[in-house]
């Protein structure tokens, strides 16, 4: 019988957390909504700012920046996964997502394993229609230095604007861009509920593509914009050691602070681990 304790959201066995800092290394912009404008702002491209105007990176954005490159990681390693965009669902891709909707307040039990059977591990991870991730994204805000200063720099430059219909710079229009600074400093942290040790090497596996600069955040990334660092990273640990019959038993050190790149040689067992764990779903490829 499948162990779906990973999937499920009415059983605790384990808590991990994963925290630290992002170091800004080029000019980064999360955009704001036509809704969130600054008329007090010179910028007419201006970054997502919370009440207060201090700049924010939102659960949401981690989570996708996670997914899309998981993505690509996971197919690399010859895993099946969705994007999770629109109809691009596991479940939708396998016409199953009425059977899963219907069994929901019907049948829990039926619904689960249908969950755990036909979905990937980025559906499980980051979550998909009806289904809530196990791992959530909290919103990373500045922080702030011993004065109570926050650091962080906002910074703006005048661009050639790109026209989104023919995808090329549109004839003498500029457009003033807003961003922060390189050198700012935000806070991240990630809480994972039943991970398996293999999805917590995955995580970290993204991690680290995004800390060697595999990978962008936010806008403007044809422009060199979105590299970031990790610094002062922990990875906290509560219950069980291990998720599932599929998983394997990991010695790393917990609950102890490590610089970024330390960090990442210090989990690389948790990534080992992710590397070559035989991965039992999705059942029935979309590809054979």
């Amino acid at each position: 019988m499948a162990d779906y304790t990973f999937i499920r959201k009415d059983v605790v066995k384990r808590v991990n957390v994963i925290e630290g800092v992002i170091e800004v290394i080029s000019p980064l912009r999360i955009g704001a909504g036509k809704g969130d404008f600054d008329p007090a702002s010179v910028a007419r491209d201006q970054v997502l700012k919370d009440s207060r105007g201090i700049p924010v990176i939102p659960g949401s954005s981690w989570k996708g920046v996670f997914r899309s490159t998981g993505e690509r990681i996971a197919r690399e390693r010859g895993l099946e996964v969705c994007s999770g965009v629109g109809r691009d669902n596991c479940l939708e891709l396998r016409k199953l997502s009425n059977e899963f909707q219907q069994a929901i307040p019907k049948d829990k039990s039926k619904a689960i394993d249908l969950f755990w059977r036909y979905t990937c591990i980025n559906c499980k991870t980051f979550g998909t229609m009806s289904v809530v991730g196990s791992a959530r994204f909290l919103d990373s805000y500045p922080l702030k230095d011993e004065k109570g200063n926050y650091l962080f720099t906002l910074g703006s430059r005048t661009m050639v604007a790109i026209s989104r219909t023919e995808g090329a710079a549109a004839r003498r229009a500029l457009v003033t861009v807003e961003f922060v600074e390189p050198g700012s400093k935000f806070n991240f942290k990630v809480i994972g509920q039943n991970l398996p040790n293999y999805v917590l090497g995955y995580l970290i596996k993204i991690m680290k593509w995004i800390h060697d600069g595999y990978v962008q955040i936010g806008g403007h990334k044809s422009r060199g914009f979105g590299l970031v660092k990790f610094e002062r990273l922990t990875l906290k640990n509560e219950g069980v050691t291990k998720v599932g019959d599929e998983d394997k038993e990991v010695s790393v050190e917990y609950n102890k602070e490590f610089k970024g790149d330390e960090f990442f040689e210090k989990m690389r067992p948790l990534i080992e681990v992710f590397d070559s764990a035989k991965i039992p779903y999705p059942e029935g490829s979309l590809h054979k």
